[in-house]
């Protein structure tokens, strides 16, 4: 149960790490809102403008805040709802993916979607790397 909790966590909170940082071993402890390390990242990565900073970070820590609440509610019903987590997980990562390319020019998208699947690709690799998994 502890390792099912534990893996949820950091799947929803990798959403919000770009990959560099992930391998570098800096992430946050538990379901976070996403640190000014992470939206600098961002901001560098994307070459975003004062406008697009704030906007993804209030998109971040939105996305966060759900998290946390989901995570908060299905941690105490059990393994079940654990489970069943994921899925909803998923809509809340397509929502903020969807939102924060809104936000973004043409020319910053492509860049958005290479960091998102270096984040997909980190997260298959630690499930092949954990026992079970």
């Amino acid at each position: 149960m502890r390792h099912t909790i534990l893996m949820l966590a950091g799947l929803l909170s990798l959403a919000a790490w770009p990959s560099h940082l992930v391998a570098q071993g800096r992430r946050p402890g538990g379901i976070a809102a996403p640190t000014d390390s992470v939206i600098a990242s961002y901001v560098e990565r994307l070459n975003l403008t004062d406008e697009q900073d704030a906007n993804m970070r209030e998109i971040l820590e939105t996305q966060a805040e759900k998290g946390r609440e989901m995570f908060e509610a299905a941690r105490s019903q059990g393994r079940q709802a654990m489970a069943e987590m994921r899925p909803k997980m998923a809509e809340i990562q397509a929502e903020t993916n969807q939102q924060i390319e809104a936000l973004l020019t043409e020319d910053q998208i492509p860049e958005y979607r290479k960091i998102q699947a270096e984040i997909q690709e980190r997260r298959r690799s630690m499930r092949q790397r954990q026992p079970g998994g």
